[in-house]
């Protein structure tokens, strides 16, 4: 077996189901991220403004890169969630970063023991300023579809990416993918804040995920009924897309889902604390928007639901709260679900809050009201 071919295989033994291998040169999309910078589609997402000129230069992460091992791991599950509120797949286990890292760590000790020479790697896994579609496509791991995601015929979308750089020539021995998305434009479709807006661009501003993982301020109003019941993250569009339909379900541990996660429900998070949420919450990925966030979008999520039940928990919220975001949000979802309880909450609520924003959702809130 050539180098490559035993660096592959190695790979597949540490648990990645694809696998393959990339020239560490300038990638394709770099003057497309460029340009939806300039647009402003990412948003508050500042970070990838301030490293857009090296995103596409794998030697940027490691000087006198030639080659890049790229790898994909499946994530689907299917753990039904209980409580009102939908977690994303790929956060419903451990944080993927640090078990990923740790597999790459593996495999650039066993390239280093196989190589006869010293190497120099460096893993990438969505912390570090790369372009991993481009990568995952050059080195044979899938096509990037119209929902951005990349897609493989038989593991579908469901995949984690992951880039180990090396300064080593191996063998590129895989062919680019077709594009199979065809005229399908279901992801398009379902999309319930029309984020996607059109093959390939994603407005983040309007994505589900962006506004419950990224944004910290108010969700648009315009916006809110859109987040359906999406506590954290979205997978609509990988969801609707055929390509999932037959996609297997994952293998590894360290993704199926973790009950204190799946059962993590939105009336359960507006009654936890700062320590409550920490404890409950380590080695997730949950952990990114923080309790200010993740309460927030709970109450947008219970005034989705349609469900006056749950106007009494918010009502006990909307007075015990102390974060005003989350005050705003409660009172949103007040106005939202209606009724005479949810009425006298609201207006017991404007006599005694104290903070203008606040008192701004709660008179919005009387309206629909």
């Amino acid at each position: 077996m050539s180098l490559t071919d035993r660096i592959l295989t190695r790979a597949h033994e540490l648990g990645f189901e694809r696998a393959g291998i990339a020239p560490a040169e300038p990638l394709p999309h770099g003057d497309d991220l460029r340009r939806w910078l300039d647009l402003g589609h990412h948003g508050e997402m500042d970070w990838m403004a301030r490293t857009a000129d090296i995103r596409d230069r794998p030697d940027a992460i490691l000087a006198g890169a030639r080659s890049i091992v790229a790898v994909a791991v499946n994530y689907r599950v299917e753990e039904p969630l209980p409580g009102p509120g939908e977690i994303a797949r790929y956060a419903r286990g451990y944080d993927y970063h640090k078990v990923i890292e740790h597999q790459l760590a593996a495999l650039g000790a066993f390239i280093q023991a196989e190589a006869g020479t010293s190497v120099r790697s460096r893993a990438a896994v969505d912390r570090l300023p790369l372009l991993e579609r481009d990568v995952a496509y050059l080195a044979g791991i899938g096509w990037i579809g119209k929902n951005t995601m990349v897609i493989h015929r038989d593991q579908g979308s469901y995949l984690f990416l992951g880039e180990l750089v090396v300064d080593l020539d191996l063998e590129v021995n895989t062919a680019t993918p077709i594009d199979h998305c065809g005229s399908c434009t279901a992801c398009i479709d379902a999309c319930p804040t029309g984020a996607i807006i059109g093959a390939q661009r994603l407005d983040a501003r309007r994505c589900i995920s962006y506004l419950t993982i990224e944004w910290r301020g108010p969700i648009p109003r315009e916006l809110r009924t859109g987040i359906g019941a999406h506590l954290f993250g979205c997978d609509i569009c990988q969801v609707v897309c055929p390509w999932n339909r037959k996609a297997p379900l994952t293998r590894a541990f360290a993704y199926l889902g973790r009950p204190e996660i799946v059962s993590l429900g939105a009336d359960t998070l507006l009654t936890l604390d700062e320590e409550d949420l920490r404890t409950r919450l380590q080695l997730s990925p949950v952990q990114r928007p923080q309790r200010t966030s993740l309460l927030r979008n709970a109450a947008v999520v219970l005034g989705n639901t349609g469900d006056r039940r749950w106007v009494t928990l918010l009502s006990e919220r909307l007075v015990r709260e102390p974060e005003p975001l989350v005050r705003g949000h409660i009172a949103w979802a007040l106005g939202a679900l209606g009724g005479s309880a949810a009425t006298r909450a609201l207006t017991d609520g404007w006599v005694t809050e104290p903070d203008v924003y606040v008192q701004e959702e709660i008179r919005q809130a009387l309206a629909s009201c």
